[in-house]
């Protein structure tokens, strides 16, 4: 079964952030082929809130959920993720992972 798999597994952990107007941020913290990588998530409960929310700039910048969706990264070895995303941003993402982790994981 392994021998015809046709995606790889993604290994993350999830940290949920609360931020303003009862937003909430839901962050993953990927591993394995994808270490380093992290991506952050708001979900809004009308387009309108959407359009007037203004980002704290921590939250960095938008990458497309599109070109770096979980499944387009299941289908991706190490080699074409890492063509999709800078070092400098894996090197950036890596100090938001410790902060994150150091405290907002017990």
């Amino acid at each position: 079964m392994l021998a015809k798999k046709i995606s790889n597994k993604i290994t993350k952990t999830r940290i949920v952030v609360p931020i303003q107007n009862n937003l909430k941020v839901e962050i993953d913290i990927y591993y394995d082929y994808l270490q380093g990588f992290l991506t952050a998530e708001v979900e809004f409960p009308s387009e309108q809130e959407a359009n007037q929310f203004k980002k704290p700039d921590w939250l960095g910048e938008e990458i497309g959920y599109q070109e770096l969706s979980n499944r387009k990264l299941a289908h991706m070895d190490e080699k074409q993720f890492k063509s999709k995303v800078s070092e400098e941003m894996l090197a950036h993402n890596k100090e938001i992972i410790e902060k994150l982790l150091n405290n907002y994981c017990y």
